[in-house]
């Protein structure tokens, strides 16, 4: 498959974060300090997340890797406008919902949005891409009814988290430990003190 243009210039000069640490923000974090920030064009706490037309393209064809400095393996974020209906790319993957829509709370229990999960597929082909798909409630900004772009933009933008889960592995590690759970309740044999050493 032909490799597509991304239609923006990614940048690469991420604002350096402390030795240690990961950009793993809280889910209410993502939509107060970046999501709403983003939708009333205020400064953003770091330029970690960027603008794409995330629906246009495959997993694979978006820049995942400038993340790996600052973010768990195989994961980033991205703000873009959502597709109303179908979320299906351009070389005709698409999105499927996975479960319906859950609240995000804020720490004084308002609902500050909502997040969706999907997953990705080729044709019937199920991949391991999984997305969360961010928005925010529309009634936690007051607007005037009259501001049609403010709404606009309340009800298109969303944050996009989209991580490639290796879903073999994890089959691997269940199978791994329901050998190691047969194998110790079929050897009798084994001492208590023993059986704790097993791995």
């Amino acid at each position: 498959m032909e490799q597509q243009q991304l239609p923006v210039d990614i940048e690469t000069d991420i604002k350096k974060l402390p030795v240690g640490y990961r950009f793993n923000p809280p889910e209410r974090d993502l939509i107060l300090n970046y999501l709403i920030n983003k939708i009333l064009n205020r400064p953003l706490p770091s330029n970690a997340i960027k603008d794409i037309h995330f629906y246009d393209f495959d997993p694979d064809q978006l820049p995942i890797s400038i993340f790996s400095s600052y973010c768990k393996p195989s994961l980033a974020y991205f703000f873009t406008q959502v597709v109303q209906g179908r979320r299906t790319t351009k070389s005709g993957g698409h999105w499927k919902a996975s479960g319906s829509d859950e609240p995000v709370w804020s720490k004084d229990d308002k609902i500050v949005g909502f997040k969706k999960s999907f997953v990705f597929y080729t044709g019937e082909e199920k991949s391991n891409w999984i997305m969360h798909e961010y928005r925010v409630n529309p009634g936690f900004i007051l607007t005037d009814e009259s501001n049609k772009p403010l709404k606009s933009k309340i009800d298109s933008f969303v944050i996009c988290k989209i991580q490639y889960k290796d879903l073999s592995k994890k089959k691997r590690k269940i199978q791994f430990n329901e050998d190691n759970e047969d194998l110790l309740k079929n050897d009798e044999n084994t001492p208590p003190a023993q059986m704790n050493n097993i791995a």
